[in-house]
């Protein structure tokens, strides 16, 4: 499975969570702890939002493994940012190694991730497509089951939208849910009942929701931590989190797995719920119901 964090707070150095946490991105690409294939070399990507006056973010993939791109070093030890999005790829399912294929993914102000595998795509692609207004059709550049997940959600953002008078985070989560429900839907219609992990990822820039989902009730999600409180150095100059008074202080983290020594302040998320983290002040999680149930 793939690895990936969010992070929103003061601004900070990418490579402080890229590169020099104990537990770092870079470290999980070639060596993670809370996966049965340690490996994610199968490309990377980061997406940060300007400390400039502009909404869109900015994204650099590659397909070279994290730990051997001298370019991503560079770019993380002079890149600031409040709020930003980085993954490591594992590409399941044959899927090709491409920089199309590579998170996060962008359109507009949204980034997306996702650490997981829609089992059986195959069966249900032409259907989830069919979803689609013609925007978003064409907006699709890769392969992944990842990416035309996206593109279910914005179908969804968009009608929520309406309903909410807003792209407000009440939005944003109501489409997440209803991607869910959707792709739960067109799963059972074509008889792909193999297991679909749906670890899903998106921000606008300021809120961010990631889930932590599985289809089969035997199997266990893809791992899932968050962490609130004041990045600072601790023993031996590592990084490690600190709650003090000040939330304006304060950093959110949501990750694969923990990145810093103090792993007691790092929450483990339970399966089949959401974070929902606003900006760097509150973060709180919420069951996703099951997609049989009518109050989805």
């Amino acid at each position: 499975m793939c690895r990936f964090f969010a992070y929103s707070g003061p601004e900070i150095l990418m490579d402080e969570l890229l590169h020099n946490a104990c537990n770092s991105l870079i470290k999980q690409s070639k060596s993670a702890q809370k996966t049965h294939l340690p490996v994610n070399g199968d490309g990377f990507g980061i997406g940060w939002y300007p400390t400039h006056d502009d909404p869109e973010p900015g994204t650099f993939v590659s397909v070279d493994p994290a730990w051997s791109n001298k370019n991503l070093l560079q770019l993380a030890s002079k890149l600031k940012s409040s709020h930003f999005f980085a993954h490591v790829r594992d590409a399941s399912g044959g899927l090709s190694v491409s920089l199309q294929n590579c998170h996060p993914f962008q359109h507009g102000r949204y980034l997306w991730m996702h650490n997981g595998l829609l089992d059986e795509f195959d069966l249900y692609r032409r259907d989830l497509l069919a979803q689609l207004n013609d925007t978003l059709f064409n907006a699709i550049q890769g392969s992944t089951d990842s990416e035309y997940a996206f593109a279910l959600y914005l179908h969804n953002l968009a009608q929520q939208v309406e309903r909410f008078a807003g792209e407000s985070v009440d939005a944003m989560q109501s489409a997440l849910l209803a991607c869910i429900k959707q792709i739960m839907q067109l799963r059972n219609n074509k008889g792909a009942h193999r297991n679909a992990f749906m670890n899903f990822a998106v921000t606008n820039g300021e809120d961010t929701l990631v889930t932590r989902f599985s289809s089969d009730e035997n199997t266990q999600p893809s791992s899932l931590f968050y962490a609130k409180g004041q990045l600072r150095r601790c023993g031996q100059g590592l990084l490690c989190i600190e709650n003090n008074q000040n939330t304006d202080e304060h950093a959110i983290i949501i990750a694969s797995e923990p990145l810093t020594q103090d792993r007691e302040n790092w929450i483990k998320v339970e399966r089949n719920h959401m974070v929902i983290a606003r900006a760097n002040q509150t973060v709180k999680t919420m069951a996703i119901p099951l997609p049989y149930q009518r109050d989805l």
